[in-house]
């Protein structure tokens, strides 16, 4: 029985199987590591881990063989993204306090057959597992999003190839979620304070002593005695202590979660800028294509003499410059989807293609209320409430040291020499005189102060901080309508207008290169006004983590 509460302790996940060979196999293995569990003093079973993910809240019931099948797949799952369309910011649920209970016993008597199935330690195993028992259908949006993409013209600066796979944002979100090393280094740090708390509120051991006085007295073995004694805590100091610890505890799950709202940040910041440089890439191909085109069209009429020399020379290196740009723009995009998988904690990217629009879901935003809700989901001010909250509790604890804990002693012992037998009993108290303990009790009191005053200035960093990414969002956001919404029309018009007149004859090639350059770099600034407004949108998303306070 203290094998399978072992077990259970470790996150296994026991479920019934009718194949009778399955069950003895499965009755030996559940044998051999009771007996582990038994004899050993650390359980080496499993790590037992305090940052659960998300989909671990209820077992997962699977069979091995398809277990196996999912560690091998790799499905695009997405996460729940903040909805900066919505302005939906991810609020921080009030952290429930620490509490050292026991696991809950198996119910053995009502399981008869077991498969042994491995609960999800990770993110990335939980939403793999998630995403295989529930089919995913695709949302409202991206439907919206499929058919706007397809009734766009080629020309249009937002619309590219349809496609039918590739990385969209979310997967490389939960990628991120799930192998990023600074998430791992943080949910270490959790689970170091998780065991704190705990060690925290653990008693003293009694201490046994066995001694011998007189040895030779009278030629006899002189006294032996043996002594039991326990130190006990007064003030109610162990809950006390355990509760500073707990803050500390807290504190570091609000680092947590900075932490993946940084990760969370920064490749959705990576993730615009490497779609606005496949866009680039892709608008440079055409490009290249149409100046190869035009230089095909004055190469004939060069030969019907109806066009100079060096009309034909300017239009072979205007083809020859498109393919310079060209190039560039793939190096580009190899070096922002570098810079993409970085920032995911991945050595490489599939090398499939990104799926996504910049410019999609750019819109006004309610600025005034927008602060009140990043103040109330911040985990920047979660955690300096957490400090605060730790300061308060240390006060307590200082205080409370000045009561002194008491130390009991009884023991037997039996006079060799006489062969009596006695008993003793002892209690000892520090009397605190001098150390009064005002030292720590004058610092914890400056803690207090220090840890209100964080929280202004967290207030108020986080208030520079949103005026700061709202206004380049802003700036960012009108520059992209009116390229997008007037600019960008006109100049294809005119460049449609200028192609007809040239196949007439009633303009020249160098106006015409000149009004296609100018539609080259309209269609280049709205993406870039795009990624400078969806980079800024990243940033208020991740409740402005990234930006420093």
């Amino acid at each position: 029985m203290i094998g399978l509460v072992v077990i259970f302790m470790e996150g296994v996940v026991v479920q019934k199987h009718s194949d009778v060979d399955g069950r003895k196999r499965i009755a030996k293995r559940l044998l051999l590591l009771a007996a582990l569990g038994m004899s050993g003093g650390c359980q080496t079973i499993g790590e037992t881990r305090s940052d659960r993910s998300i989909a671990a809240s209820e077992p997962v019931s699977k069979t091995v063989a398809e277990s196996k099948v999912l560690a091998g797949s790799n499905p695009q799952v997405g996460v729940q993204q903040v909805g900066f369309d919505e302005w939906s910011l991810a609020r921080e649920t009030e952290p429930d306090p620490i509490a050292v209970t026991a696991p809950p016993e198996m119910n053995a008597a009502d399981d008869q057959d077991f498969t042994l199935v491995i609960e999800p330690q990770t993110l990335r195993d939980a939403m793999a597992l998630e995403a295989t028992m529930n089919e995913v259908e695709p949302s409202q949006e991206q439907v919206s999003s499929s058919l706007a993409a397809g009734s766009l013209s080629e020309d249009s600066p937002s619309a590219g190839p349809v496609q039918q796979s590739g990385l969209t944002l979310s997967s490389v979100e939960a990628m991120a979620l799930g192998t990023h090393p600074a998430i791992a280094e943080a949910r270490a740090r959790v689970a170091f304070s998780t065991g704190q708390a705990i060690q925290a509120g653990l008693p003293f051991n009694p201490v046994l002593q066995y001694q011998s006085d007189e040895i030779g007295n009278e030629s006899s073995s002189g006294l032996h005695t043996v002594q039991l004694s326990q130190q006990f805590v007064t003030a109610n100091k162990l809950e006390i202590a355990q509760q500073v610890q707990a803050h500390e505890a807290e504190r570091r799950r609000s680092e947590l979660r900075m932490a993946e709202l940084r990760v969370l940040t920064n490749v959705r910041s990576a993730f615009a800028a490497a779609i606005v440089a496949q866009r680039r890439a892709q608008i440079a191909n055409q490009i290249v294509d149409l100046a190869e085109r035009s230089l095909s069209s004055v190469q004939d009429l060069l030969n019907a003499q109806e066009v100079s020399r060096v009309v034909w020379l300017q239009a072979r290196v205007e083809a020859e410059q498109a393919r310079i740009t060209a190039e560039n723009a793939a190096t580009q995009l190899r070096a922002n989807r570098g810079v993409l998988a970085a920032a995911a904690g991945l050595q490489t990217l599939p090398a499939d293609a990104l799926v996504g629009e910049v410019g999609e879901g750019l819109i006004e935003t309610p600025w005034e209320s927008l602060l009140a809700e990043i103040t109330a989901t911040s985990p920047e001010i979660t955690a300096a409430g957490s400090a605060l909250e730790r300061a308060r509790w240390s006060l307590r604890l200082a205080c409370a040291q000045v009561t002194p804990n008491i130390t009991g002693q009884i023991g037997v012992g039996v006079d060799a020499s006489t062969d009596d037998t006695f008993a003793s009993v002892g209690v000892s108290v520090p009397l605190p005189l001098w150390n009064r303990n005002q030292g720590n009790i004058r610092s914890a009191r400056a803690s207090i102060a220090e840890a209100s005053a964080a929280i202004d200035r967290t207030r108020l960093s986080l208030e520079g901080r949103l005026a700061s990414a709202a206004g380049r969002y802003q700036v960012a956001l009108e520059r992209y309508r009116r390229l997008n919404d007037s600019v960008l029309p006109t100049s294809e018009e005119t460049y449609q207008l200028s192609q007809r007149a040239f196949e007439a004859g009633e303009t020249d090639y160098i106006q015409l290169l000149t009004i296609q350059r100018t539609l080259f770099n309209t269609r280049l600034s709205v993406l870039e006004a795009a990624a400078e407004a969806r980079q800024a949108a990243a940033e208020i998303e991740g409740l402005l983590v990234t930006l420093d306070g």
